[in-house]
């Protein structure tokens, strides 16, 4: 009860100092409206920053300018307040030209003004109420050309802070543009990776003898596809190297890195190819370790890959082959198993072009041979 006491009532006083939202916006925007600057003082300010002149051309413009307004007065005013013609003009130079030529125009200008007031009969040309106020005058009109230098300097302070401000803006809509298509191709992506990992988990379930040999194989290809999308994501998901690709393989078989010869020049594939490579050479050495040369210890695998001109000036072709040697006698399988059938379809569909997986006792041998088009992304 206590409490709902402390609370002001809705017509209180304090109740009523919390404008309404709507009130509050309109308040702002009269006040915004009436202190909004003159376009042309902008303008005028403006285009004297664009185009800075030197120095003896200000002292020449702001001495003609301080002159003509001298004439001006002498022809067409009277004596009574001689000063009023040379605050504007003043204040135009300080405004336009800058402190230092503002502070200039302010002393002619009392002189100017004093001249014009000259009397012969005096023994100092002006009276003593005169000298004062034109000393007066000259002290006025110095902190008026100062305070209008200071304008000049706060207007291009918040001209130079408009335009970061402006740029900033561009920067940050640029990178809203590039997060939106990050996040597209974040996506698309992940659909393409969740598509892998169905394929691959629906195939090697399928064809497991039971599920203890499922699940082992299941997890050995997936840490091969994991391994693959830390390359890509290393890279920002633009290309990798295939010398990287091949090492890839054997990184959960550190051993035998030494038992893989490699030979080929530097050239870097899409994600998508990647990948289907990634796969293939865990395949390759999973069954090199299992049954071909890398079960023994004197086997090896040689790994070489190169881009040939084509024929006729057609386009580029990319052969690579992975030759086991030193291994035991091969022999054909009595099935086809899931390494053989993705390793021979996938990077088919991938390079749109030939593979073969062969048994030759000697060693197995796998080829690729296809034109070198759009699944290349960057080679060196």
């Amino acid at each position: 009860m206590r409490q709902e006491r402390d609370r002001p009532a809705p017509g209180s006083l304090l109740s009523a100092a919390r404008p309404a939202p709507k009130a509050a916006h309109l308040f702002l925007g009269i006040v915004m409206n009436r202190t909004q600057a003159s376009p042309t003082f902008d303008r005028i300010i403006g285009w004297s920053l664009l185009h800075p002149l030197s120095a003896p051309a200000c002292y020449a413009i702001a001495t003609a300018l301080l002159v003509a307004t001298a004439l001006l007065r002498i022809l067409l005013v009277t004596s009574l307040l001689p000063y009023l013609l040379f605050i504007p003009v003043v204040l135009l130079i300080a405004l336009t030209m800058g402190k230092h030529t503002g502070l200039y125009a302010t002393w002619v200008s009392a002189f100017l003004a004093g001249a014009t007031l000259f009397q012969r009969d005096q023994p100092l040309g002006l009276t003593v109420a005169q000298w004062t106020a034109t000393l007066l005058y000259g002290l006025v009109i110095t902190a008026v050309a100062l305070l209008a230098a200071e304008v000049r300097t706060a207007f291009q302070r918040s001209q130079l802070l408009t335009s970061e401000l402006a740029g900033a803006n561009e920067r940050l809509l640029e990178h809203e543009n590039q997060l939106q298509l990050v996040n597209q191709e974040l996506g698309h992506r992940l659909k393409n990776q969740l598509a892998i990992v169905q394929a691959i988990a629906g195939q090697t379930l399928r064809q497991a003898a039971d599920t203890k040999t499922g699940g082992e194989a299941l997890g050995f290809r997936l840490a091969a596809l994991g391994r693959a999308t830390d390359m890509l994501i290393q890279t920002e998901w633009r290309a990798a190297d295939l010398h990287m690709l091949a090492r890839a393989a054997f990184a959960s078989h550190p051993g035998l890195a030494r038992r893989l010869r490699i030979a080929g020049p530097a050239i870097r594939f899409n994600p998508q190819v990647a990948l289907g490579l990634t796969l293939a050479f865990h395949e390759l050495m999973t069954n090199a370790t299992k049954y071909g040369a890398l079960s023994n210890d004197s086997g090896h695998v040689e790994l070489n890959w190169s881009v040939d001109a084509g024929a006729h000036g057609g386009e580029r072709r990319f052969r690579l082959t992975w030759q086991e040697v030193g291994g035991p006698v091969v022999e054909p399988p009595s099935r086809r198993g899931f390494g053989s059938v993705m390793i021979e379809r996938s990077l088919r569909s991938y390079f749109r072009g030939e593979t073969s997986l062969s048994y030759d006792p000697a060693g197995l041998l796998f080829r690729i041979d296809a034109p070198l088009g759009a699944s290349q992304l960057e080679s060196e």
